[in-house]
């Protein structure tokens, strides 16, 4: 008796609910071996794509319209990483929801150098994420600054620096706003997303207000600040309003207010205390972190995560060299 009549004698025996669930379980084992779709091209864009063997155990493609070759991580967040995808999805959800750099590594089993690098690379191509990177305030927003102290963690301060080095929780040899301060400059749509970025220390000049929300706002916005004449110059980018607060009757106070940027900066403050504070020329990457992750993490999590691991036309990759080099902050 062959194999496929000794089969057929044992099914003939099953009971029809034996039979369905067969059916079922066969089912399940054909669809998890089915292979997964093939993506467009990276390169150009084009359908034309066929499977051209493997590469490094991953799946290469080869496109019939530009004649080149690409794999399954080809311009994700994942090129040329020894991890697997779900390492990387624990650590874009540990690095959203706030978690430290050791934390995340003893969860994953990584070297403390390894999750910095993971970390880095999230944050930078959050950056780039459009839905973070092209954020346009409208409506009615608030605008304020807030402040930190300058930190230089994870290396030995320079002989330039002109201070000893800090303990956690010290305070700055100066009192009131001075040179040891980084300005974080915050504009929250009230019920929508938040710009942050950092140019300077100290108070904000109009130049540099107008450097970092341009292309952020939007027209007839009406922005309501503290009364600092620099935020005049946003009148200047776009064909917005600006008020200030502080100069309001008191009937008008449950409206001119500046309560929810003031939220925002103490969302701000008890990140940076967590994480022992960020170092100066980082602060910019955690600045977008802060502003993507304020009232809509979890969205946040599932956008970039199904963006930056994906294969696109865009590329999300950054190798180390650019982790310590690339878009740091320079004052």
């Amino acid at each position: 008796m062959t194999n496929q009549e000794l089969l057929m004698s044992h099914i003939s025996k099953l009971s029809e609910d034996e039979i369905s669930s067969l059916l079922d379980t066969v089912t399940v084992m054909l669809q998890e071996k089915e292979p997964a779709p093939k993506p467009a091209c990276p390169h150009c864009a084009a359908q034309a794509v066929i499977r051209y063997g493997f590469k490094c155990k991953k799946q290469r493609f080869f496109c019939k319209n530009c004649g080149r070759t690409f794999v399954t991580t080809t311009n994700s967040i994942m090129a040329n990483s020894h991890f697997t995808v779900s390492v990387w999805k624990e650590m874009i959800a540990d690095t959203l929801h706030g978690n430290s750099i050791d934390f995340s590594a003893k969860c994953l089993g990584l070297y403390h150098q390894a999750a910095f690098d993971m970390r880095h690379k999230i944050l930078m191509a959050l950056l780039e994420l459009p839905v973070v990177a092209d954020i346009c305030l409208g409506d009615v927003s608030e605008f304020d600054e807030t402040f930190v102290l300058d930190c230089y963690k994870g290396k030995k301060l320079d002989t330039g620096i002109g201070r000893k080095p800090r303990k956690h929780g010290a305070k700055a040899l100066k009192r009131g706003i001075s040179s040891e301060y980084l300005c974080i400059c915050t504009g929250i749509q009230r019920k929508g997303d938040a710009f942050v970025a950092t140019v300077n220390r100290a108070k904000p000049s109009a130049r540099e207000l107008g450097s970092i929300f341009e292309g952020h706002i939007a027209d007839g916005t009406l922005a309501l600040c503290d009364g600092l004449r620099s935020y005049h110059a946003l009148t200047g980018i776009a064909d917005c309003t600006v008020r200030d607060c502080m100069n309001q009757e008191c009937d008008d106070a449950h409206f001119f207010n500046l309560n929810t940027v003031n939220g925002f900066h103490s969302f701000i403050k008890k990140r940076y205390e967590f994480y022992r504070g960020v170092a100066s020329k980082y602060i910019n990457r955690y600045n977008a972190l802060f502003a993507a992750t304020y009232r809509n993490a979890e969205s946040i999590i599932g956008r970039l995560t199904e963006t930056v691991l994906a294969v696109t036309g865009t590329s999300y990759y950054h190798n180390n060299k650019d982790i310590r080099t690339a878009g740091i902050l320079t004052i």
